[in-house]
């Protein structure tokens, strides 16, 4: 009895990619929407196996993906057992490259991440400060080690905003062909407008300026709470009230702040919030007095959902509102500035209304998460193929 040999063609194993996360999976805030992001991204890399690496699955997580696999390793500190793990990771699973979030290679061990033959990609959403200046040395050494040599670079930095990739190519020395911008989205389906059915998180007898960022001193939440302590000191804004979302190590200064002025009554500390858009939609005006800022999620968030933005002019900021139309901007340290700007739209409600719909807009049409979805998958699959090739 003669043995048929099987002629049906192997089925050849999937390369991967994996996105890392610098955060464990119970982290909400705007770690959701950058989540989301690579989830959406993933759908449109269907010919990979897309995975997504927490530093700890905590069984609390407020992420749900559709299109990415969750595993626990820490792709950034890579300590012995998370270098173990990878290695171990990349071989099984035919990893064809890894996707940072704002990891620039001299805070990572590129070495070994080189060893693993695989492809590294970051996208850059970190704040830098585009004040700063290279001494000629310093540049120097840059120039030779990155565009010369080829070190201490991934394979592509993939920035949120046309100011962050100028200033990856000029203060970083990152050379330009490694250089993609894909400027941030939000999904402007779920940011809207407040409606008739929309449960208020804060009290609706009063108009609420609101505040959202991490507790980090560049965001400079004191210089808001000094101008809400001068705006609450007038008659004609006895109806306002002010309320940061967010939390971290600045937080309890920042109370302190607030309670020294004496308006903690009317300055609320909410803390972190896992779903923004009940605050979006209980406000009357966002503010942000950041000084550095490299997008600015939140603002194109306020935006989407019909709020006017006054917001400091860094680098963010300034690609997102259209001043004077969507909103205003402020000199860095114009704080007087910054205050008249919240009492001019608290005075005039109609153009406050008129900049919100405008600012509505302005996102549907330039901040769509689905577009830039799309451009990073893209840039992605070039730099795999190109590997390949």
């Amino acid at each position: 009895m003669s043995m048929l040999k099987d002629s049906s063609p192997m089925k050849m194993k999937r390369q991967s990619i994996l996105f890392c996360m610098r955060y464990p999976d119970d982290q909400g805030f705007v770690w959701r929407t950058v989540s989301r992001l690579r989830d959406m991204v993933a759908g449109n890399l269907g010919e990979f196996d897309c995975y997504i690496a927490f530093p700890e699955l905590t069984g609390r997580s407020v992420h749900q993906f559709e299109h990415l696999k969750p595993i626990e390793l820490d792709g950034y500190t890579l300590a012995a057992r998370d270098k173990e793990k990878l290695s171990h990771f990349a071989q099984e699973q035919k990893l064809a490259a890894i996707v940072y979030m704002s990891a620039m290679p001299s805070t990572l061990d590129m070495a070994f991440l080189k060893s693993l033959k695989v492809a590294t990609i970051t996208t850059e959403n970190d704040s830098f400060d585009h004040t700063q200046r290279n001494s000629l040395v310093k540049k120097a050494a840059k120039f030779i080690l990155r565009r010369i040599l080829h070190r201490q670079i991934h394979d592509l930095h993939i920035a949120n905003a046309v100011k962050q990739g100028e200033w990856l190519a000029s203060f970083a020395q990152i050379p330009k062909d490694r250089i993609v911008v894909a400027p941030n989205g939000i999904d402007c389906t779920r940011f809207i407008p407040a409606g008739d059915t929309s449960a208020p998180r804060l009290d609706p007898a009063l108009r609420w300026v609101i505040c959202v960022s991490q507790a980090r001193p560049e965001k400079r939440v004191d210089m808001i709470i000094r101008t809400a302590a001068r705006i609450m000191k007038q008659e004609q804004f006895s109806d306002v009230a002010f309320a940061y979302v967010g939390d971290g190590a600045m937080a309890p200064a920042w109370k302190q702040l607030a309670a020294d002025l004496h308006i903690s009554d009317r300055f609320h500390f909410v803390g972190q919030q896992q779903d923004l858009l009940p605050y979006y939609q209980a406000a009357t005006l966002m503010v942000h007095a950041a000084k550095r800022e490299s997008f600015g999620l939140v603002l194109a968030e306020a935006m989407a959902c019909e709020l006017p933005v006054v917001a400091c002019a860094a680098a963010g900021p300034m690609e997102i509102i259209d001043n004077g139309v969507t909103g205003t901007l402020v000199g860095l340290n114009d704080e007087d500035g910054f205050q008249a700007a919240v009492e001019f739209y608290l005075q005039e409600p109609t153009i406050a209304m008129q900049h919100g719909k405008a600012g509505r807009e302005r996102a549907e049409q330039r901040f769509s998460i689905h577009r830039q979805a799309r451009d990073i998958a893209n840039a992605i699959r070039q730099v795999v193929n190109k590997d390949r090739d």
